[in-house]
């Protein structure tokens, strides 16, 4: 549309003041050319400022276009990291809001199979609930040898169904792989009690070649009382049995727990060898025990804990202990204490820290150790520890009053023979049967040189004749010595009653021998006497 020139002019001028331009004095009329110039730069102006003000207002508008879409992409994205978070074998995104079906993985074939299984009437509802109300679900759907979990669940405003293989009937298939792998049976019964799996050492043990035939098998009559009572107690129930195998009884060790869907798993372990080898070790313990139990000294065994595990009827008669007492398996220390109450243990300055170094002695007898007691009734104990092979102590109580007093008697005894001996004015020398000197006297040692100390420890006769030999000379005497001890009859040799030794001394021997086969070999220095009979002899002569 056109304007008049009349308004554009009326316009200008009445913009002419407002922009600073100046008029003609008088009547306000501008002046042409100026006026035209100025209505030229304010237009120009104004066409600037509203074209301006319209890129703004788009700018404006693509900004918001921008935001629109980018939200729009961060929603596409979010959905589809939604959608892959719940992925698993396979997911569908169901129609929405004019979209057809989106498929991702195996979801096409996954969610063909739903719709053909048994329960694609259960799994129809379920997606038509999901789509209307957004009611999220889960189905377990048979799926071949597995179940197929289906997951329903909106994401994004859309209806996604989520699949996964369930992973517990991959873990089933190889437990049940790891135990027919098993050397031992393993079964199992269902609610009826009848035989529902078993591997194949179960079936080979009862002698059936499928699962089929053994359909009614147990391994012992009274598996199934048992059966029974381990869904009743519902907890673990064992016991053992006899089962013949390939003609060969065989000893189990069997159980029954519980499991799910009212089950009952059993399993069985042969041991056989180790029943064989309990019998043999229960054997030996109960004759070790009959051997021990005859032994005239006491013994008592210790667990690697100092109790007392068994003892033998001389321990309890020793120390007159009562019979249920010691049955009760009392430790070390209860026993130490009990026999101070009877005055049955040494005197002791301080019994609390003497009980405790008798304790702590038997944890180190991996050496065995040994003392004496001396009663205060005048008895004499002899104790001994050993080391058990199973962890404890063997500890032997033999009492050795008897054996001093006559060890006691036998020294006086000796020392009174042996003084009588020193009496003598002959020579007395007793070697026992293996030739080595049992018994000499003072004359004998000073008759032939000898040192006591040479002479102690009882040294072998043919020893004592070269020491006189090197001292005195060689002769005959000890040679006569050695067949007197090595005859059966040493008193033969009394025809060499008289001899003359190398240093010119007349030795009398004479030999006899004892009833323990010991050997007495008597010396007597007769040089004087021989002397005097010589000289009387003469003096006879001279007076015939």
């Amino acid at each position: 549309m056109v304007l008049p020139l009349s308004l554009l002019q009326h316009a200008a001028f009445s913009l002419l003041p407002a922009i600073g331009v100046p008029t003609i004095a008088g009547n306000g009329i501008p002046d042409g050319g100026l006026a035209i110039f100025t209505f030229c730069i304010g237009a120009a102006g104004l066409l600037s400022f509203c074209w301006s003000a319209w890129l703004m207002a788009r700018l404006r508008n693509f900004k918001r276009r921008a935001r629109m879409d980018m939200a729009a992409a961060d929603l596409a994205k979010g959905f589809k990291k939604a959608l892959l978070a719940g992925a698993a074998q396979g997911a569908v995104v169901l129609k929405s809001a004019g979209r057809d079906q989106q498929y991702y993985g195996e979801g096409k074939a996954l969610y063909e199979s739903c719709l053909d299984s048994p329960k694609a009437s259960k799994v129809i509802r379920a997606v038509a609930r999901l789509i209307d109300d957004g009611a999220p679900f889960a189905l377990s759907v048979p799926y071949g040898k597995c179940d197929l979990i289906l997951r329903g669940v909106p994401v994004a405003g859309r209806a996604v169904l989520y699949f996964h293989r369930d992973s517990t009937c991959d873990d089933r298939e190889r437990h049940r792989e790891i135990l027919e792998a098993l050397p031992m049976p393993v079964w199992m019964r269902g609610p009826d009690n009848r035989l529902a799996w078993a591997n194949k050492s179960f079936l080979s043990t009862l002698g059936f070649a499928s699962l089929e035939d053994a359909a009614n098998a147990v391994l012992q009559p009274s598996e199934r009382a048992l059966a029974t009572q381990a869904q009743e107690r519902g907890q673990l129930v064992s016991s053992r049995a006899s089962v013949m195998v390939k003609g060969e009884s065989r000893t189990f060790s069997f159980g029954l727990a519980p499991i799910a869907d009212a089950n009952v798993a059993g399993f069985a372990c042969d041991i056989t060898e180790n029943s064989r080898r309990e019998s043999k070790i229960r054997l030996v313990c109960d004759a070790q025990d009959d051997m021990i139990d005859h032994f005239p000294f006491g013994v008592a065994v210790l667990d690697s804990e100092r109790r007392l595990i068994s003892c033998n009827k001389s321990y309890a008669q020793m120390w007159d202990l009562p019979k249920p007492w010691l049955e009760s398996h009392p430790s070390y220390g209860e026993i130490l204490d009990r026999l101070r109450d009877k005055r049955r243990l040494p005197e002791q300055r301080n019994f609390r820290e003497w009980k405790a170094a008798q304790i702590a002695a038997l944890a180190c007898a991996g050496c065995g150790g040994e003392e004496f007691w001396h009663l205060p009734n005048g008895r004499s104990i002899r104790v001994a520890s050993h080391p058990h092979l199973m962890g404890g102590v063997f500890i032997l109580f033999e009492d050795i009053t008897e054996r001093l007093k006559l060890e006691s008697s036998l020294n006086l005894l000796a020392q009174v023979q042996k003084a009588t001996l020193d009496t003598l004015e002959d020579g007395i020398a007793i070697f026992g049967t293996d030739g080595r000197l049992m018994v000499h006297n003072v004359p004998f040692a000073r008759m032939w040189k000898l040192s006591e100390s040479e002479l102690g420890g009882q040294p072998h006769f043919a020893e004592i004749a070269g020491f006189c030999t090197d001292r005195i000379g060689h002769d005959g005497i000890w040679g006569l010595v050695s067949c007197g001890v090595n005859s059966a009859t040493p008193e033969r040799f009394g025809e060499w009653s008289k001899t003359k030794r190398a240093d010119g001394r007349i030795i009398s021997l004479s030999l006899s021998r004892l009833p323990n086969g010991s050997t007495v070999v008597a010396f007597s220095d007769i040089t004087d006497l021989e002397r005097f009979n010589a000289l009387d002899e003469d003096m006879s002569h001279a007076a015939a």
